[in-house]
């Protein structure tokens, strides 16, 4: 079997995954590397070597040894997989890959040394509690004996194992986010790691008590969340939880160690009495005695703890190319080349529910169910193989590849220093970064686009034949009138009250020149009552009108990330600045996300369309209308946020145009006023609505 028919049955969804001779097959280990052949390359390594194996005598599933990645198939969780088997062997696969890229394997050797050294507590954990003080001088006693240092060593590596785990999946979702297939495949893999996970009930009464309260930590480390230990009463979990959140958003090294330390201390009692249920562990050579790591809490950990890790089996000397170190020691505009994202600081955000934890607002692009998909020849699946594995487009005047911006609030202040123009967005958004991203979008979105949208391409073309007549008609005339400035006052426009009281004398052969921009929320809320689906239709219309017409556009979704202060992701799916005739099919990544804090977005959307050289700016805004974002963004203050920015840019010339579906519509009137209101609850009206709006601004 080639590497074609490989791909083609992939299409098809008709891969035999339960033939061993696939699996084994050169061509299927080709398949998979391909997927990460951009990967690679984007962080400068050399790519790893992928071998397959088929042991069902061990439940060692995938590790890395020095240039190799292994993925054994014969591992039960494989075996008894029925959903998507290639899927979760990409999720072992990715989840190796974010070790190779961000883990610092040498660290974990150095943390054993110091436990089993009696130095895990240089740093001195100071705790006001007296309670907590006594259980750090009954660690440092127990780690003093050499005998029983092994033993708590070997759990707190299997805690830091976990934790490393955690931070490399929150890694790979923040910086791997292009690349489709691989985090549907991670999504995958955590959706199978949290339902493996029992209830702490369940463990309880089969008397394992210590690996039913493990299990619950490995579920709040991987997943933020504990299954039914809310029923229990368990001394210093809250504690344990913010120790667990602090030990994955740690910048520093040092400082995950301490958090893993803390997490032992508070949890004392229940370590301890776990630890004695166990033979100490050590060698004795002329009356010096030398403590060792237990195998046997080793093996019962693995054995009955859910989601574990396999970095304490990995062998990597003379492997590592580049790890996370490297990668922190690199200036941070060089590091965040890798993601495709622009950050600003303000000085005055899928489809698998455990797909991250710190990360979940990431929203990394999501593999099309390869059944759902239409045939399509190898000719033109061979011609789009690249892209089709990278996730990423290939065109040569296509923005980002990977590649991120980094700006802080000073430096696009200078930027803007030319030109006397400096953002203030006001004091409550203070604090407030901007991420701009700029989405890539997959193989499987091209075909998705041009199978899914041909009734709204057509609707675009029927707004484009009712739009143009107008355009013509005022080229054909010696003025272009209803302007904010020009040579020409009409005296009879004062009565509108919009400031177009002047008309200006066409060039030969210029058409009145109009900008559009649209606007989308992507907050949670607008997943209900097909508001998201509405608002992609929307954007695609918009889109295919605006190209037919050589109307400028640029198409903006945002959310609230989900943090303690919420900074606001800006996706660019359309820019003025990066025109891309591709851009439609970045267009198919509009998804729900998180919370929304919508004066920003829509503040900085207003602006780069005021940057456009036109005299008609039209910006359409598409929302539920409900503003919503931590610590107080929401009610009111929201209200009066939106209705300031609108106020602002109108007087600058942009005409705004805010859409509702259903029941919003309510909601939208109250913020923005009826005569910026446009229902876009039934599509089919949609380019009767915008011709006439554009009819009356020309």
């Amino acid at each position: 079997m080639d590497f074609n028919n490989i791909l083609k049955l992939v299409r098809e969804n008709n891969l035999d995954l339960e033939d061993k001779s696939i699996l084994k097959s050169k061509e299927f280990e080709e398949y998979i590397k391909s997927i990460s052949k951009k990967l690679y390359e984007e962080y400068k390594l050399e790519q790893d070597k992928l071998k397959f194996l088929i042991n069902e005598s061990t439940d060692d599933v995938s590790y890395i040894k020095k240039d190799t990645i292994y993925i054994n198939l014969g591992a039960k969780s494989i075996i008894e997989e029925k959903d998507n088997k290639l899927k979760l062997i990409l999720g072992y696969y990715v989840h190796e890959i974010g070790h190779r890229i961000f883990t610092n394997f040498s660290k974990r050797t150095i943390y054993e040394q110091s436990i089993l050294n009696n130095r895990l507590l240089q740093d001195k954990l100071g705790f006001e509690d007296e309670e907590l003080y006594e259980n750090m001088i009954k660690i440092q006693k127990y780690l003093s004996n050499p005998k029983k240092s092994g033993k708590l060593c070997s759990l707190l590596l299997f805690i830091y194992d976990i934790i490393e785990d955690s931070r490399v999946e929150e890694s790979i979702y923040k910086y791997l986010e292009n690349y489709g297939r691989l985090i549907d495949g991670l999504n995958k893999l955590r959706d199978n790691q949290f339902n493996s996970i029992k209830s702490y009930q369940t463990d309880f009464t089969e008397d394992k008590k210590f690996n039913a309260l493990l299990n619950q930590i490995i579920s709040y480390i991987k997943f933020k969340e504990f299954k039914d230990i809310v029923d229990y009463n368990i001394k210093n979990i809250d504690k344990v939880k913010i120790a667990i959140d602090e030990a994955i958003e740690a910048k520093e090294h040092i400082q995950v160690l301490d958090k893993i330390n803390k997490i032992c201390i508070l949890l004392w009692d229940e370590v301890e009495e776990y630890l004695e249920t166990f033979n100490d562990v050590y060698k004795e050579e002329e009356n010096i005695i030398m403590p060792f790591t237990s195998i046997e809490i080793e093996e019962d950990l693995n054995k009955n703890s859910e989601a574990t890790s396999t970095i304490g089996n990995t062998d990597t000397k003379g492997g590592i190319i580049k790890n996370s170190e490297d990668i922190k020691e690199q200036s941070e505009e060089e590091l965040v080349k890798s993601e495709n994202e622009d950050v600003m600081d303000i000085n005055s955000d899928g489809n698998s529910q455990h797909k991250s934890t710190m990360a979940r607002d990431k929203n990394a692009l999501k593999l099309r169910n390869s059944s759902k998909e239409d045939s399509t020849s190898n000719d033109y699946v061979n011609k789009e193989n690249e892209e089709l594995f990278d996730g990423i487009t290939n065109n040569s005047n296509s923005f980002g590849k990977g590649i991120m911006r980094l700006r802080n609030i000073k430096e696009y202040k200078d930027e803007h220093k030319s030109s006397s123009k400096i953002i203030s967005y006001g004091d409550i958004h203070k604090g407030i970064r901007i991420k701009v991203h700029r989405p890539e979008f997959t193989y499987d979105d091209k075909l998705n686009y041009k199978r899914n949208n041909k009734k709204y391409i057509e609707y675009a073309n029927q707004l484009a034949n009712q739009v143009l007549p107008f355009l013509e008609n005022e080229v054909s005339t010696e003025y272009s009138t209803n302007r904010y400035y020009g040579t020409k006052f009409d005296a009879s426009n004062v009565a509108k009250k919009d400031f177009r009281y002047f008309s200006k004398k066409n060039p030969p052969n210029e058409s009145p020149s109009i900008a559009v921009a649209l606007r989308i929320d992507e907050s949670g809320s607008m997943k209900a009552n097909n508001r998201i689906e509405m608002a992609r239709a929307t954007a695609v219309l918009i889109w295919e009108f605006c190209k037919k017409c050589n109307i400028p556009i640029g198409i903006y979704g945002d959310t609230a990330d989900i943090s303690n202060r919420e900074d606001v992701s800006i996706y660019e799916y359309s820019d003025f600045d990066n025109p891309d005739k591709n851009d439609c099919y970045r267009i198919m990544q509009i998804k729900p996300k998180s919370n929304n804090r919508d004066g920003v977005p829509i503040k900085y959307v207003a602006d780069k369309l005021l940057d456009v050289d036109a005299d008609i700016k039209v910006l359409f805004i598409i929302s539920d209308g409900k503003p919503l974002a931590k610590p107080n963004y929401k009610d009111e203050l929201a209200k009066k946020d939106l209705q300031n920015v609108v106020a602002e840019y109108s007087r600058n010339g942009i005409n705004f145009f805010v859409a509702a579906i259903g029941n919003d519509r309510d909601v939208i009137k109250d913020i923005y006023g009826d005569n910026k209101f446009l229902d876009i609850s039934n599509i089919n009206t949609l380019p009767n609505r915008v011709s006439m709006i554009l009819k009356n601004l020309v």
